[in-house]
């Protein structure tokens, strides 16, 4: 069974469906009296709200996608309708139907449909919102549910109308084409190869960081393709792309990790605040191999932006035992009176990974 996570753009279109039901809104006088026209928002079973799904009304179709999400648990008996209306000829209730799946209660025997419904979507639909959505929808599932998407969203990954729906794509294929017994999926890595001659930035980042991330592909010429990019970006003049083509080498190749991550201790002591922060996602992306960095993460601690100490905070805590170096420093900054919250909880947190134990959630971040 899967249960997603409430979407405030959920909320959002559920609130801006309601305030469209009315024709009028507000309070009208009448002989002096204040007189509430507004509509009351109907009171009616899941089962009755599955019926409007059907209604030749998109708009009353699209209003009991709104309402069905408010059933809260219980509202797996709504996936098939549901999964019908992401065929719906209207895009206003396939972007609702997109949205509902991607939080509704939805039982292991309706998860297959659900995935093939999303995958269409995400490969042929003709909005670009909707496919986005579908793409958003489908990481709510576990890879071994979702592998089977691959194909649908190597092609989304190349639509051309839409960067974001290319960059999401992207993000997608990672974690569904990972497979640490095999290799990751080749085709999910040739796609990232070739969206890194995308002319949108955000679509050549979240290629770069995919190739990084899915590993050394087991297929000779796919496998020299990502090594000729990688060793090309990490020599490059950009340095967040030459940032995770270096993850990207030590991902390849282990042994030669040492030598990528020295390139990442340099980078943290760069004056440019988003260098720094990358370099430390990078840092906890290859996790206990880099060690050697937890120096200049200690030192991170004392610099004057927040952000900063925040992100080096969580930095150290990913590394967990290997940062035990950074405890003193650590416990310092927690026992000091003028240390804004978020970065006090995030050392606090941080000296409880280091130890070994489970940390509390995390503050938001300053």
């Amino acid at each position: 069974m899967r249960i997603g996570i409430w979407n405030i753009s959920l909320l959002v279109f559920t609130i801006i469906g309601l305030s469209s039901w009315a024709q009028e809104g507000g309070e009208k006088k009448e002989g002096g009296e204040k007189k509430d026209i507004a509509p009351k928002i109907p009171i009616k079973s899941l089962k009755s709200w599955i019926i409007d799904l059907k209604d030749k009304d998109p708009s009353v179709r699209d209003f009991a996608l709104s309402a069905i999400p408010n059933y809260g648990s219980s509202t797996s008996e709504a996936i098939p309708a549901v999964i019908d209306r992401c065929l719906d000829p209207d895009a206003g209730v396939r972007v609702k139907a997109v949205m509902a799946l991607s939080v509704l209660e939805i039982l292991d025997k309706d998860i297959p449909r659900t995935v093939d419904a999303l995958a269409k979507r995400a490969q042929e639909d003709p909005q670009a919102q909707v496919r986005y959505l579908a793409i958003n929808a489908l990481q709510r599932f576990d890879p071994v549910d979702a592998r089977r998407t691959i194909a649908a969203l190597v092609d989304a990954s190349k639509y051309p109308n839409a960067y974001e729906v290319r960059r999401i794509a992207l993000i997608a294929l990672v974690k569904f084409g990972i497979d640490k017994t095999t290799g990751p999926d080749v085709k999910a890595v040739t796609a990232a190869l070739i969206a890194l001659k995308d002319p949108a930035i955000p679509v050549r980042y979240a290629a770069i960081t995919a190739i990084a991330l899915l590993g050394k592909p087991n297929n000779a010429m796919v496998s020299a393709g990502v090594d000729k990019a990688l060793t090309e970006l990490a020599n490059g003049s950009d340095k967040i792309f030459a940032i995770w083509a270096k993850v990207g080498l030590a991902n390849q190749d282990v042994l030669s990790a040492a030598t990528h991550v020295q390139f990442l201790s340099r980078m943290l002591k760069q004056g440019d605040l988003q260098v720094k922060l990358e370099a430390m996602r990078a840092i906890s992306v290859i996790g206990a191999l880099a060690k050697p960095t937890v120096p200049d993460l200690i030192d991170l601690l004392e610099d004057k932006d927040n952000w900063v100490v925040f992100n080096a905070c969580l930095t150290l805590g990913s590394l967990n035992v290997e940062a035990r170096e950074a405890r003193d420093p650590l416990t310092k900054l927690v026992a000091k009176k003028d240390v804004y919250a978020p970065v006090k909880q995030a050392a606090a947190n941080a000296l409880e990974s280091i130890k070994g134990v489970t940390p509390k959630p995390m503050p938001k971040a300053p």
